[in-house]
């Protein structure tokens, strides 16, 4: 004789596999920062799909194996065209959950403004969150890194004359594992030494946004990153505190914890998207 559940049990059985089909739908869209390429979230792609998320990774302009020089990206709004047309080309009903790394947040911030309602979520992973980008000092302050420290640590492209500014920069090989991977395994910092490209600086320090409101209607997730390098923890304590997120999560993590910490942040990603990003 089967034994037959309540009620109310079943419904909760029910509910609770509804749940599971949602999150495990869940478009994740992973952003990387200057230098970087869709290639640094290859831990983290991985334990998503065999999890059963869907995922996608975006090159940036000039980055990863987008054949574009750095020099000749002078413009935000060029540097983020594969993001916002990836975006644009979604289904008219289909929403995502938009993690940035590092500069990558300035993207992420960026295409929120652009496409609020294809975004459920924006996760900002030691990421410069800033809501107007660099529109103050204080911008500046919190957003760019500060690796004097180091010492003469970038190697500078000057593609509109020597006499101009800098277009573009890429941290020197000597110096990119005690800066960004310091707690990363040796065979990732060894990896992003053989694939980091020069990233485009004039056009990440010149993004500027105008927006009306409309950017706060999606919640923001922030992942702190304690022993980071390069955006530092009082940089991104000020931009918590100056543009609070829903919620603040913590890693004891160098400034790539895709490297160095990827299960804690994998698992902190699903959980943003549990609690905010509508897959209920």
């Amino acid at each position: 004789m089967v034994e037959e559940k309540p009620e109310e049990e079943t419904i909760v059985e029910e509910k609770m596999e509804l749940s599971e089909v949602h999150l495990k739908t869940a478009h994740f869209v992973l952003v990387h920062g200057i230098s970087h390429g869709a290639w640094c979230w290859y831990k983290i792609r991985c334990l998503m799909e065999n999890s059963g998320y869907k995922v996608s990774c975006v090159d940036l302009k000039s980055a990863g194996i987008d054949q574009s020089d750095a020099n000749s990206v002078l413009s935000f709004d060029d540097y983020n065209k594969p993001l916002l047309d990836l975006l644009s080309a979604l289904p008219e009903n289909e929403q995502v959950i938009l993690v940035g790394h590092s500069a990558g947040g300035l993207n992420v911030t960026q295409a929120t403004i652009k496409f609020p309602k294809k975004i459920l979520l924006a996760v900002y992973v030691a990421a410069t969150m800033l809501k107007h980008g660099f529109s103050t000092d204080q911008d500046f302050k919190d957003g760019v890194p500060d690796l004097s420290e180091f010492g003469d640590v970038y190697e500078l492209g000057f593609g509109l004359g020597a006499d101009k500014p800098p277009t573009s920069a890429i941290v020197k090989k000597e110096f990119q594992r005690k800066i960004s991977y310091q707690l990363s395994p040796q065979e990732d910092s060894t990896l992003a030494a053989m694939l980091l490209r020069p990233g485009p600086l004039l056009a990440i320090t010149s993004a500027h946004f105008e927006e009306d409101g409309v950017i706060d209607q999606v919640p923001r997730v922030y992942v702190k990153t304690l022993h980071d390098h390069v955006v530092k923890p009082e940089q991104q304590g000020s931009m918590v505190k100056r543009w609070p997120p829903s919620e603040v999560y913590v890693l004891h993590s160098d400034h790539s914890p895709m490297f160095s910490t990827p299960f804690l942040l994998f698992g902190f990603l699903v959980k943003a998207a549990a609690s905010f990003g509508g897959l209920k």
